[in-house]
C-alpha cells in the first residue's frame, strides 16, 4: 500500500474516537481499562480498535498475557494521535474563551528560564491591558520549539536564538542571562562577601543534565577550578526540584539566572559571588516569530509591540 492510499483511508474513515482509544490503550496496555477511561464500552472498544486495524490493514497491539504492547505501526502513529488530540483540546479551550468573551487567542511556548524571566514581565501588565486576549501558554524544552511553531501548535516562542535558524523566523533578544553559583540562604558561602577558588573546589555541587549548554558550562567551571567535584548525583530540569536540595542541604548549582530569578529576587536562593574568571556569559532570551508579520493575527502583533515596549526597544503596545 502506498503512503497516499493509506493517508486516503485514514482521512476518509479514521475518526477521532479511533485516536483517543488509541492512545489510551497504549499508555494503560489493557483495552478494558482504556475503554473504561474514555467511558465506551468494551464490545464498543473492541470493534472500534478492529475497525481503525482494517483501516490500516496493520496491527497495533500485541496481545500477551499482562495486557496489550504497541507495535511499531503503532509506534508510528501515536505521535500524529497524541498530537491530533492535544491541538483538538487547546482549540477547545480557545473556542470556549472566545465564547465567553474573548476576542483573541495567543500561544505562546517557552523554556523554562523564559517562563520566570521575560513572561513573569510582560504577561501581567499584558493581561492587564488586553484582558480580551485568551493566552495559552506551554512550557517546552528547547529542542521541541521549533516543532511547536513550524507544526502551527504555537504563535509565539520564548526563548534563546536557535543555533542554527530557519530564514522565515525572526528572533528578537530581550532578556540577558548568565550562568550563576546558586546556594540557598544557610549555606555557609552565603554570607561571604566572595567565595574564593579553593572553597568552591570544596564544596559539594548538583550536577546539570548530563548534555548541553549547561554541562559544558559546569566543565569548563570545573577546569577553571582544576577539581573533579564532589556531587550530589541527582540531575533534574526540574527548577523546584533543584530549590529544594539547595534549600535543605548545604550544595551548589550553576544555573541560568533567569530560571531562577523569582526564588533570588524573593531571597529563597542566595546567588554566590565568585572571582571573575568564572564569569559564564548565555544567550539572551528573547521572542523567536515568523519573520513575515502577515503571519501574525492580531493578539501576536499586539504581544511583541509590548514586549518591546516592557524592555524599552520599542514602540509601546496595541491600544
Amino acid at each position: 500500500m502506498s503512503p497516499s492510499v493509506l493517508f486516503g483511508r485514514l482521512l476518509a474513515r479514521a475518526r477521532l474516537r479511533h485516536l483517543h482509544l488509541l492512545v489510551r490503550i497504549a499508555e494503560l496496555e489493557s483495552l478494558q481499562k482504556a475503554a473504561a477511561s474514555i467511558h465506551m464500552s468494551q464490545p464498543g472498544a473492541t470493534h472500534a480498535l478492529a475497525e481503525l486495524e482494517g483501516i490500516l490493514e496493520m496491527a497495533l497491539f500485541e496481545r500477551h498475557a499482562r495486557g496489550m504492547r504497541p507495535t511499531a505501526i503503532c509506534q508510528a502513529l501515536l505521535p500524529m494521535a497524541r498530537g491530533a488530540l492535544s491541538q483538538l483540546e487547546r482549540a477547545t479551550e480557545a473556542m470556549v474563551a472566545i465564547q465567553g468573551g474573548a476576542t483573541g487567542h495567543l500561544r505562546i511556548a517557552g523554556i523554562s528560564a523564559a517562563m520566570s524571566s521575560l513572561l513573569a514581565k510582560v504577561l501581567p501588565s499584558f493581561t492587564e491591558r488586553h484582558a480580551e486576549v485568551s493566552i495559552d501558554v506551554q512550557p517546552a524544552s528547547a529542542g521541541e520549539l521549533l516543532q511547536r511553531l513550524e507544526a502551527q501548535e504555537a504563535d509565539i516562542l520564548v526563548c534563546r536564538e536557535p543555533p542554527s535558524m530557519p530564514d522565515h523566523l525572526s528572533f528578537l533578544p530581550l532578556e540577558p542571562d548568565r550562568y550563576v553559583v546558586a546556594a540557598g540562604r544557610q549555606h555557609p558561602l552565603a554570607a561571604q562577601a566572595c567565595a574564593s577558588l579553593e572553597e568552591l573546589a570544596r564544596a559539594t555541587w548538583i550536577l546539570p543534565p548530563p548534555f548541553g549548554i549547561a554541562a559544558r558550562e559546569f566543565d569548563h567551571l570545573c577546569e577553571v577550578l582544576g577539581i573533579a567535584p564532589s556531587a550530589s548525583w541527582v540531575t533534574a530540569k526540574s527548577i523546584l526540584l533543584s530549590f529544594a536540595l539547595l534549600d535543605q542541604r548545604a550544595l551548589l548549582a550553576l544555573i541560568p539566572r533567569n530560571a531562577i530569578v523569582q526564588l533570588l529576587d524573593a531571597g529563597l536562593l542566595v546567588e554566590i559571588a565568585c572571582p571573575a574568571e568564572l564569569a559564564s556569559p548565555l544567550a539572551p532570551i528573547g521572542l523567536l516569530v515568523p519573520r513575515d508579520a502577515q503571519r501574525h493575527n492580531a493578539a501576536t502583533a499586539c504581544f511583541i509591540a509590548h514586549a518591546r515596549s516592557v524592555y524599552g526597544s520599542g514602540a509601546p503596545g496595541c491600544a
